[in-house]
């Protein structure tokens, strides 16, 4: 299959995606395909950012952070509805690894981007969410702020703003200290 139907009545899995052709590239949300555009300057200088402050954090340690494009499945199954590229990810434990990532990541960072934005702040908030994924964070470069949700057993709540300034800490890792001011620099 060269590429998904524009019809959005049409739903995919991880199995039909693996067909599609051409440089685009591609999200499945509840089995409707989303297309991701390039990203901005400005967008990959943060997405650097943080992955080098979770890169050296992580270094030797049982986690792991995953920067996009790199697919990420919640099941194994070849039949999933959903394979998201979150511009970084931790893994911690036992996950798949192979031709992608599986299972379900400690923290997921998207950077909002006008194109994505809508995806970002809705759909994945909301998959995210059902997967149980325990910490999110928002990134609006326009604003200098990342919006940080936490999974409280149900529901991923908004807990934090940081801006520059401010210093901020994944939960899951208290001890790695992030200083906004260096990730918007």
């Amino acid at each position: 299959m060269a590429k998904p139907a524009k019809d959005r009545s049409v739903h995919y899995t991880y199995e039909d995606y693996l067909t599609w052709d051409g440089p685009e590239r591609w999200e499945l949300v509840d089995g409707v395909p989303y297309m991701m555009a390039s990203p901005t300057p400005v967008h990959q200088q943060i997405a650097l950012q943080l992955a080098t402050e979770f890169g050296l954090y992580l270094r030797g340690k049982e986690c792991q952070a995953f920067i996009a494009p790199m697919d990420l499945c919640f099941e194994e199954s070849m039949k999933t509805p959903h394979v998201v590229q979150p511009d970084l990810f931790v893994m911690c434990g036992e996950y798949g690894r192979e031709r992608r990532i599986v299972g379900i990541p400690v923290l997921v960072v998207e950077i909002l981007s006008p194109s994505t934005a809508a995806n970002d702040t809705i759909r994945k908030l909301n998959l995210y969410q059902r997967m149980n994924v325990r910490e999110y964070w928002i990134v609006e470069p326009d604003e200098n702020i990342i919006n940080v949700y936490l999974h409280d057993g149900s529901t991923l709540r908004w807990t934090a703003e940081c801006k520059p300034g401010d210093t901020l800490s994944p939960t899951m890792f208290a001890d790695l200290l992030i200083d906004v001011s260096t990730i918007f620099a």
